[in-house]
């Protein structure tokens, strides 16, 4: 038999601010680990870090008092095939304490470099690409749930500094008190040996809400779909849809209307399709399916031929069954604490210690494999096609 839903949405909802404030474990719990833990290697506050704004216009974000604006320059690197091309230089801008230098009209596909200029000196050259062609192969990383556990999040992010891969998916709680500023500098500093080369798109989990905003100004909404916390990235062959599953979503609602609207425009141009979001429609973890969110998904995914459905929320690893077509996963191991979990109807695979997940894309087809902290794929499978089924 299917199992309930162990939080009612509404209920839920009402709760993002506490929980955002007190979390899911008494004070004893949390990691007594210095926020700052290891060695800085660049002398700012938070980054250099890369948010793709859209494919060909990548943002170099950059958070520190500054009495000038920094400057980025990008080109083409050195020797390869391609000679270097001209330097092409942006004076960063600040938006709401964050300076924002956006590189434009990138060539999509060839390797490039950046580097970083201030007060503080050059910094630099960062390579990175602006995204890939359609039909070309490249590989992404996905995890969750980073939270307090410093350790084990910094052990994951140097595994995957090690795989060559284009971007880093998110599921949602990236850190464990939203409104905590020094929280999200933790974050960047851990994660700054992968996102200071390759973009990062997260989901907002319920520990990330706050009333100060920090998801919003870090992850420059503003720029990408007016200051809403949901959104779509373009890479390659893929569509990555990241959901806010914490506000509104059923249908008639403006975040369904535009899931809706990015699901068919994807399945028009014969995308792979995947949508992020926090809350796990299917989870057979310690909090178990989210209702809401398997009715909300379970209508678009086959409708509009949604390939993968990556969650957080629940601490372990767990991929699904086929189910009308699309894959769930959950990934959300990266630091958070490890729970316990029983297998329910739906799944295929669970685990429970921390991991990330690999998926190599080459043209239409997605294959993934799960990795330990020993470098060990626990789990691997490959994603079929998912064709849509309308009525539109």
């Amino acid at each position: 038999m299917p199992r309930p839903a162990v939080r009612p949405r509404a209920f839920q909802v009402g709760l993002v601010a506490f929980v955002a404030t007190v979390g899911c474990y008494p004070q004893s719990q949390l990691s007594t680990t210095p926020l700052y833990i290891g060695v800085r290697d660049l002398p700012y506050d938070v980054g250099p870090y890369l948010v793709q704004v859209e494919p060909g216009t990548v943002a170099v974000m950059i958070e520190h008092a500054l009495t000038r604006p920094p400057t980025v320059s990008w080109s083409r690197p050195a020797g390869g095939d391609d000679a270097k091309g001209p330097v092409k230089t942006v004076t960063a801008v600040e938006e709401d304490g964050v300076w924002v230098a956006a590189m434009t009209e990138l060539p999509i596909g060839p390797p490039l470099q950046y580097r970083v200029r201030s007060e503080l000196g050059a910094h630099g050259p960062f390579d990175f690409r602006a995204g890939r062609p359609r039909g070309e192969k490249f590989r992404f990383a996905a995890f969750g749930d980073t939270r307090s556990g410093h350790k084990v999040h910094r052990s994951l992010i140097e595994a995957m500094a090690r795989e060559d891969i284009d971007f880093l998916l998110h599921s949602g709680d990236i850190v464990y008190t939203g409104g905590v500023l020094d929280e999200w500098h933790t974050f960047f500093e851990i994660e700054s040996p992968v996102i200071r080369r390759v973009p990062i798109f997260a989901a907002v989990g319920n520990h990330d809400v706050s009333l100060r905003g920090h998801f919003r100004r870090y992850f420059l909404m503003s720029r990408i779909n007016a200051g809403n916390r949901y959104y779509s990235q373009d890479w390659g062959s893929v569509r990555v849809l990241l959901m806010d599953s914490s506000a509104e979503g059923r249908k008639g609602s403006a975040q369904y209307r535009y899931l809706a609207a990015k699901m068919k425009e994807a399945a028009d141009q014969n995308l792979v399709t995947l949508l992020v979001l926090h809350h796990p429609p299917y989870s057979a973890g310690a909090h178990g399916s989210d209702l809401e969110m398997r009715e909300i998904v379970g209508d678009l995914g086959p409708k509009y031929g949604l390939e993968v459905v990556l969650a957080g929320h629940d601490h372990n690893y767990e991929r699904t069954k086929r189910i009308d077509g699309v894959t769930y996963l959950v990934s959300a191991s990266g630091g958070a604490p490890i729970r316990r979990m029983t297998p329910s109807w739906f799944s295929e695979r669970v685990r429970t210690e921390p991991h990330f997940v690999i998926f190599d894309v080459d043209r239409n087809s997605l294959v993934g494999r799960a990795v330990n902290l020993a470098g060990e794929t626990f789990d691997s499978f490959v994603v079929p096609p998912n064709p849509a089924r309308g009525p539109y």
